[in-house]
């Protein structure tokens, strides 16, 4: 064709682009039906830049084809899709499903059209399609529409609905669910059969490593089963008869995403065949950290806590010592809270019993009995016990002694038998994260032990 002509076609496309957003309908979607998609149509099938070029309908943001965006844009995308499916002598890239026959080229793609939405104030948005050749990485130019209005309530809603384009599924900002582990599966398999399908070095004899990571062995298993299914590779359990040997890893590379990666190497390091890699990314629900989690007893100063039912003189908290110490005992009742136990005159200040090593101390409590079965040790502190507990603290440095006494000066005492009401939820949360930073600067001087109680009252 000539340069002539070319510029020619070029005009009266963007005449005819011209003509059909200057009639823009005032609603979003009817433009898109009505002016964009008869438009796309139109040029796609007569231009010879596209004919017999793959062409993959996206959305836009800043610029670059957008892997997450929402639900309006999307559904814009996929009623502008969907009018092009079947326009002549163009090749729409093709959404992969984990049934798909193996096409290596199916995803190939030369040309993205896409629209992007930009808020101009005032309660008006404007859509631009815009045509990017991914050779060249340069807009093509005369061959662009744009429309701007208001967009009606569900418009509204549905713009403001976070949704991932299923077909950058595993691109970090979107990422697979992890109950996605088939698809997951497929789709590295299908990456690896392609990469395996280029090489020409020879024949793979796969050995499918074992894998410490439950969740990658298992998803490593799930790639191997499709990947039987799609490559001329062989699998063995045999170690001496495999050539490769097929591993999957998942790195944490934020906070609830990960990377998943499948690769299949050579046993042998000077092998000419190649290294194969797939990956994608995976969401995960992070796992928060226990703010309590230091505060483990380490029976380092206490030997021992127990439980003491004497019959008509009540129940008493039995502690042993390893080391001269001084002891604190508290209460978290199942449902008012932490206290901190006192005698009957109910000191204003916390009631701290100094013992000498290998001495026994007891602490009655305000328990009439206990059954045999209801008590039981427990080994962690909780905003949310599941039954009554009893917390020995023994601390064997005198200045951590202070300081915990002070701090444990803040709770509410329980000096009878009546319920006190303690230190709750978020109040109770920042008082425990204090003790464990006073712990924690001295964790061999501060120990404690405690025991749970069942149907006390």
């Amino acid at each position: 064709m000539s340069v002539g002509l070319g510029r020619l076609v070029l005009v009266a496309a963007a005449w005819a682009l011209a003509m059909d957003a200057h009639a823009a309908p005032r609603d979003a979607e009817a433009w898109v039906a009505l002016n964009v998609a008869p438009s796309l149509v139109r040029e796609l099938s007569s231009h010879p830049r596209f004919r017999g070029e793959s062409i993959r309908i996206v959305v836009f943001a800043d610029d670059r084809p957008a892997a997450s965006s929402n639900a309006f844009a999307l559904s814009l995308r996929n009623r502008l899709a969907g009018a092009i499916f079947d326009t002549p002598g163009i090749r729409m890239a093709a959404d992969r499903a984990p049934d798909d026959r193996l096409d290596c080229t199916a995803s190939e793609v030369d040309y993205y059209i896409g629209l992007q939405i930009s808020y101009l104030g005032s309660d008006e948005y404007r859509i631009d399609l815009r045509t990017l050749d991914i050779a060249d990485r340069t807009w093509v130019t005369g061959f662009d529409l744009t429309w701007q209005g208001k967009l009606t309530q569900s418009q509204q809603q549905a713009l403001e609905q976070r949704q991932a384009d299923p077909w950058f599924r595993g691109a970090r900002t979107a990422p697979y669910d992890p109950e996605q582990s088939d698809l997951l599966a497929a789709n590295l398999a299908r990456d690896l059969a392609c990469a395996s399908l280029r090489q020409t070095v020879g024949e793979y004899v796969v050995l499918l490593e074992s894998d410490n990571d439950t969740a990658a062995g298992e998803t490593a298993e799930l790639v191997r089963s499709n990947l039987a299914a799609l490559a001329p590779l062989q699998f063995t359990d045999d170690p001496l008869r495999a050539n490769a040997v097929m591993h999957g890893q998942s790195h944490v590379v934020d906070t609830g995403l990960a990377q998943y990666w499948a690769t299949i190497a050579p046993v042998d390091a000077v092998s000419d065949l190649p290294t194969l890699t797939a990956n994608a990314y995976v969401s995960f629900e992070p796992v928060e950290p226990d703010p309590l989690e230091s505060l483990l007893s380490s029976q380092s100063v206490l030997t021992a806590a127990r439980l003491i039912d004497s019959g008509d003189k009540g129940v008493a908290m039995q502690v042993d010592l390893k080391r001269d110490a001084v002891v604190f005992f508290l209460n978290h009742q199942k449902h008012h809270g932490l206290v901190r136990l006192a005698d009957r005159d109910c000191r204003s200040r916390p009631q701290a019993r100094v013992l000498r090593a290998d001495e026994t101390l007891r602490k009655a409590l305000p328990v009439s009995n206990v059954e045999p079965d209801a008590a039981a040790t427990s080994a962690a502190w909780t905003l949310t016990p599941q039954a009554d507990t009893y917390y020995a603290i023994a601390v064997s440095d005198s200045e951590t002694a202070h300081l915990l006494a002070r701090h444990i000066q803040q709770l509410p005492q329980r000096c009878t038998s009546a319920v006190r009401f303690g230190l709750r939820d978020e109040v109770l949360e920042r008082w425990l994260l204090r003790f464990a930073s006073i712990v924690d600067q001295r964790p061999g001087h501060v120990d404690w032990q405690a025991v749970q109680v069942r149907n006390v009252y």
